[in-house]
């Protein structure tokens, strides 16, 4: 894992934190059906003590700001997001289909993408792709790579 600065672990501890959401509704465990500022700031303070204590992120801090933009902008705006996001997948593919992991990986990026053109596409398919081989192999970075490639000519000329 690659992950060099501050706002790259915040949007790892993102994609982290938007997994376990999404595999808490699918255990039927405790499920958020809407997120406060209360919530993420839990959450944020779980993740920032996990990740702290992980040799690899010791001078690391999580951007609190930007780890909220995050998980917030995809928690309220999954069904959008995952469907405009089904416009970019294969007809043999579906985001049910997907590892939740990549899923949220794909989502976050999504964001950047469409409301944060200040960053470079090379940025954005960059950052997610290494968090994307933090958990697989090259066939599965590989596809995020694709997917976050057609997602960037979508929004924004590619930079």
């Amino acid at each position: 894992m690659n992950i060099s600065s501050n706002k790259s672990l915040s949007r790892l501890a993102a994609v982290q934190t938007l997994f376990q959401f999404d595999f808490n509704k699918k255990m039927k465990l405790e499920e958020l059906n809407s997120i406060n500022d209360m919530d993420v700031s839990e959450i944020y303070q779980t993740i920032e003590n996990i990740n702290s204590n992980m040799e690899e992120f010791k001078n690391l801090k999580i951007d609190k700001n930007w780890f909220l933009i995050l998980v917030n902008d995809v928690f309220n705006n999954r069904s959008i997001i995952d469907a405009s996001l089904s416009n970019f997948l294969e007809s043999d593919w579906s985001l049910e289909r997907m590892d939740p992991t990549i899923t949220n990986i794909l989502r976050c990026a999504y964001i950047e993408f469409k409301n944060y053109s200040y960053i470079p596409s090379k940025v954005v398919i960059n950052e997610y792709t290494n968090i994307a081989s933090s958990f697989f192999n090259k066939p599965e970075v590989n596809f995020v790579n694709g997917v976050l490639d057609k997602v960037s000519h979508k929004y924004r000329n590619k930079n």
